[in-house]
C-alpha cells in the first residue's frame, strides 16, 4: 500500500486495519475491536479496485471479490439472496478475509421511490443488513464496498457497525499524477516538462495515466527505441497556446471571482490563468481558489454569497467587454452550472425558498426538478439574477481594482491572496466614477 499515491485518509485507514488484524491474530483484541467495514466512492478509474487489492496484500489476508451486479444475475430474489450468503460464507471460511463488493449501489436504496420494485429492494437490503450486522455477526470478514454513486446506497447500510466509514477517492492532483506516472514508467518527468504534463493530464485518473504509459511504451517498441518521455509526448493530448484575447478575458474573469469573494468575506487563496489549453475536450482557462470555513454558518446569506462569487467572473466580463462567454457552460463544474445547482438546492431542498420543507435530491435530478416545476424555475432565476446584480455592483465600485488585478494577472499568470489584497488596498471602492482611466491599461503591483 505504500506504493499507492494520493489516497489520503483511506490509505491511513487501511494501514490501521492491518495493525488491528495483527493484534487480533495475536489475541490482543477481539473481533469487535476491528474496524471491519468501509465504503469507498469516487469517479471511475480513481483506484477503488486497486485499493482493495493493496489492502488485502497489506493486511496479509485473502480477498473475495464480487459485485452487487453479479449477485443480481444469479436469478430471482431467492437466488440473489443465496448468492449474497455464499459470498459472505466464502469470505468467512477463509477468515480473516476481505470481502470486496463492487457496484454496491446496485443493491438499491429504500429512499429512492420505486413502487414497482419496492418489495424486492426491501428484501434485498434487509438480507444484506442481516449479513453485515445480524444476530450472528460476520466474525473474521472485513467488508469493503465500492461505488461511483454513494447517494444511491441505502443509509441503513452505512450505519455504525456496518459500512460506517466512507472514503471519497478523488481524481489525482498534479503532484499525485506525477507520482503515479513515475511508478508506472520507472522514470521521472523532466523538470522542464512538468507543467506541460500537468496540463495535458488534468482530469485523468490513475488508470488513465497507466494507459498513457502503456501507449508510450508501444510507440517506443514500434520505433525500436528505448522508452523515454519523448514517447509520452507523442501520445499525450496536445496543448495549444491560448490567443491573447482569450487570456485577457480569462484574467478579468478570475479577477472578478477574487474581488467579489473577498468583498463578501471569503478567504482567497490565489488566482491564475493558463497560457496553454488542451486541444480536445473540456479545459479551464484559469481558476480562483478560496479556502472553506469549517465553522461557517450556512444561512441563506451564506449561500447567496457563494452564488454571487460564482457569478463574479461573468459579471466582470460583462462590465469590461459588454457580454460574457459561455466558456465551458456544458461542464457541470462551470460557474453557471455550480451557481444554478446551489440556487436550486437552496430554494427547493434546504427550506430556504417558498417552503420550509427539505428534501434529499441527487445532483443529477435537480435539472428535472426545475423542468417539472415552473415556479421553481422562476425562483431559481430570481436568485441568480439578484446575485449577478450583487456581483456587478461590487465590481462597478471596484472598477480600478478590477483592472489592476486583471492586468497584473495577465502579466504574471498567477497571484497570491496577499498580492490581490495589496491591489485592493491600493484601489479602494468608490461610489462614483468607478472606471477611471482606460480599460486595459497595464497596472502592476508596487515593488
Amino acid at each position: 500500500m505504500a506504493d499507492l499515491n494520493g489516497l489520503g485518509a483511506v490509505k491511513e485507514w487501511g494501514l490501521e486495519l492491518a495493525m488491528d488484524l495483527s493484534d487480533f491474530r495475536s489475541g490482543l483484541i477481539s473481533w469487535d475491536d476491528v474496524d471491519n467495514g468501509a465504503l469507498v466512492s469516487g469517479p471511475p478509474g480513481t483506484g477503488k479496485t486497486l485499493f482493495a487489492e493493496a489492502l488485502a496484500r497489506t493486511c496479509d489476508i485473502p480477498i473475495v471479490a464480487v459485485s452487487a451486479a453479479q449477485w443480481q444475475t444469479a436469478g430471482y430474489l431467492n437466488d440473489m439472496l443465496k448468492a449474497m450468503r455464499e459470498s459472505f460464507g466464502e469470505a468467512q471460511s477463509k477468515g480473516p478475509a476481505l470481502l470486496f463488493v463492487d457496484e454496491l449501489d446496485a443493491v438499491g436504496s429504500r429512499m429512492i421511490n420505486d413502487s414497482r420494485n419496492a418489495d424486492y429492494k426491501r428484501q434485498v437490503i434487509n438480507g444484506l443488513l442481516e449479513l453485515l450486522d445480524g444476530f450472528e455477526r460476520r466474525s473474521g470478514v472485513v467488508v469493503l464496498g465500492a461505488t461511483n454513486h454513494p447517494e444511491n446506497i441505502d443509509p441503513a447500510i452505512l450505519r455504525a457497525g456496518r459500512l460506517d466509514r466512507h472514503f471519497f477517492l478523488s481524481l489525482p492532483d498534479a503532484a499525485t499524477r506525477r507520482q503515479i506516472f513515475t511508478f508506472h514508467a520507472d522514470f521521472s518527468i523532466p523538470e522542464e516538462q512538468e507543467d506541460g504534463f500537468a496540463r495535458s493530464t488534468a482530469g485523468m485518473s490513475g488508470a488513465d495515466i497507466k494507459q498513457l504509459v502503456r501507449d508510450g511504451r508501444r510507440v517506443a517498441r514500434r520505433q525500436g527505441e528505448k522508452f523515454g518521455f519523448e514517447h509520452i509526448v507523442k501520445v499525450a493530448t496536445p496543448l495549444l497556446a491560448l490567443p491573447s484575447e482569450h487570456m485577457r478575458v480569462a484574467a478579468y474573469h478570475e479577477a472578478g471571482h477574487a474581488i467579489v469573494g473577498v468583498d463578501l468575506g471569503m478567504k482567497l487563496q490565489g488566482i491564475s490563468i493558463n497560457e496553454r489549453v488542451l486541444s480536445v475536450g473540456l479545459d479551464t482557462l484559469g481558476g480562483a481558489s478560496f479556502a472553506s470555513d469549517p465553522f461557517a454558518l450556512k444561512t441563506r446569506s451564506f449561500y447567496c454569497g457563494l452564488i454571487a462569487m460564482y457569478l463574479g467572473g461573468l459579471a466582470a466580463e460583462t462590465i469590461i467587454f459588454g457580454e460574457f462567454t459561455d466558456a465551458v457552460a456544458n461542464d457541470p463544474r462551470s460557474d453557471l452550472a455550480m451557481a444554478t445547482e446551489l440556487a436550486t438546492r437552496m430554494v427547493a431542498c434546504l427550506g430556504m425558498g417558498r417552503t420550509l420543507a427539505i428534501d434529499a435530491v441527487a445532483a443529477r435530478d435537480l435539472g428535472r426538478l426545475r423542468a417539472a416545476d415552473r415556479r421553481l424555475r422562476m425562483a431559481v432565476d430570481e436568485v441568480l439574477e439578484r446575485q449577478f446584480t450583487t456581483a456587478t455592483e461590487i465590481l462597478e465600485h471596484r472598477g480600478r481594482a478590477l483592472c489592476a488585478v486583471a492586468e497584473t494577472l495577465l502579466n504574471r499568470k498567477s497571484m497570491s491572496a496577499s498580492e490581490v489584497s495589496e491591489v485592493l488596498d491600493s484601489y479602494p471602492a468608490t461610489c462614483g466614477d468607478a472606471m477611471e482611466g482606460e480599460i486595459g491599461d497595464s497596472v502592476t503591483l508596487k515593488a
